[in-house]
């Protein structure tokens, strides 16, 4: 049977906001969670009255998956992060069994052509978005133990099992077919080798064989048809380039302060998924350019967080804390990176959500447990940086009995 660690929970003390909240990465996160929410419901009225009879649904479900993933993030904020670096390679069969299952017909669940859903009755899961999350602490957990191996060793060897892992992870993810996912999380992966000390040269080598490797997949089939659209979108306006022209038109008619809350015009049927996968181009148009400014600063705000809290946490000591804010960081730049390339008709569309804008249950909840995991770094950094104290939670009468006999025993 395998035993798994301790959970080790801990309660914040009466200075909690002050010494053990990251403030800045918490108002940028609760900006974006607020505007993402407003966006959304300008986005999606129109579509869910049409699609549900009910203009409120779309929003309705965000806010039960934002309040389920507020206690998630809760949750997992009382979690000591030593906890994830046992579990990480052990849920890593966990999510490529998920993997297959999406596949499996009657068992994955389609829509719009891709199979990436697992069905559970009163939600369906997107199995992509908990591979990002199980990813980056298994590989987190990966450099932990082979770190000094993978920047001495002469040879590929330690290498292999990192790469064969991400490799087996992205070929699940294009039979879905989820491309954007598997940028991210490859893109994702070999940052985080390059942390974990590969040497530029060899990961230089390992970076050119994946674009020879992609640039063939992605231009296979569908995605060929997309890529011919994105470089002349106005001669498939009605067909293939549909989507791109019209991101492009909202975005142009925002001008610099848009046309005002709930004044967009392509939502109003005209661009498909303004709601998801085109909610930046739906920002600009009512908020114009000032509107992606403020946007863009606040992720690019939360990002730089994230980076400053693995600085902290490599200096105090914390390793595995520290990769795991790092690849949080580089996993939220790529991936607004993405979304917003697709809007401005810089990258073809991938079907990539904007995190905690666009709407969607799974990357919801992903998301903020991984901003959970960000905070409770940071948290574990100052309790070592400051010597500050932690408090156990207390137990309760019962709890306690069961702990003493099991002592005694």
């Amino acid at each position: 049977m395998i035993k798994l660690p301790s959970l080790m929970l801990d309660t914040p003390t009466d200075n909690f906001w002050s010494r053990y909240v990251d403030r800045d990465l918490l108002i940028a996160l609760l900006a974006i969670i607020g505007i993402g929410i407003v966006m959304l419901a300008s986005a999606s009225l129109w579509v869910a009255e049409k699609q549900y009879n009910d203009p409120y649904f779309y929003l309705q479900r965000q806010a039960f998956y934002l309040a389920i993933g507020v206690v998630l993030a809760l949750g997992m904020y009382q979690i000591r992060v030593d906890f994830w670096q046992q579990l990480g390679v052990r849920l890593l069969p966990l999510v490529l069994v998920l993997l297959v299952l999406v596949l499996i017909p009657g068992i994955g669940k389609e829509v719009n052509g891709s199979r990436r859903w697992l069905n559970l009755g009163f939600m369906a899961i997107q199995v992509s978005e908990l591979a990002k999350l199980i990813m980056l602490l298994y590989l987190s957990g990966y450099l932990i133990r082979h770190g000094k191996s993978l920047a001495t060793s002469p040879s590929y060897q330690p290498l292999l099992i990192p790469l064969v892992v991400l490799g087996v992870t992205g070929g699940l993810l294009l039979l879905e077919p989820d491309f954007g996912s598997t940028i991210v999380i490859f893109v994702t992966g070999l940052s985080l080798l390059f942390l974990g000390g590969v040497p530029l040269q060899r990961l230089g080598i390992l970076i050119g064989g994946a674009i020879l490797v992609m640039i063939p997949v992605s231009m296979m089939g569908y995605r060929g048809a997309r890529w011919d659209a994105l470089m002349n979108p106005w001669a498939h306006e009605a067909d293939k380039g549909y989507q791109t022209v019209h991101a492009l038109m909202a975005i142009g008619d925002g001008g610099w302060f848009g046309n005002g809350l709930g004044g967009g015009i392509q939502k109003l049927f005209y661009l498909p998924e303004a709601h998801n996968d085109f909610i930046f181009s739906i920002l600009a148009e009512e908020f114009g350019f000032i509107g992606m400014l403020v946007v863009l600063s606040l992720y690019g705000w939360l990002v730089l967080r994230a980076f400053v809290i693995g600085f902290q946490a490599d200096k105090a000591g914390k390793h595995f804390g520290a990769y795991v804010a790092y690849g949080i960081g580089f996993w939220m730049g790529f991936q607004v990176i993405l979304h917003i390339g697709v809007n401005l008709a810089v990258l073809p569309p991938k079907g990539l959500t904007l995190p905690l804008m666009s709407y969607g249950g799974s990357s919801l909840l992903v998301t903020l447990m991984a901003m959970a995991l960000l905070m409770r770094v940071h948290r574990e950094t100052q309790l070592v940086q400051f010597g500050l104290p932690e408090v156990r939670a207390p137990k309760p009468p019962k709890a306690r009995a069961i702990r003493r006999t099991t002592r005694g025993e």
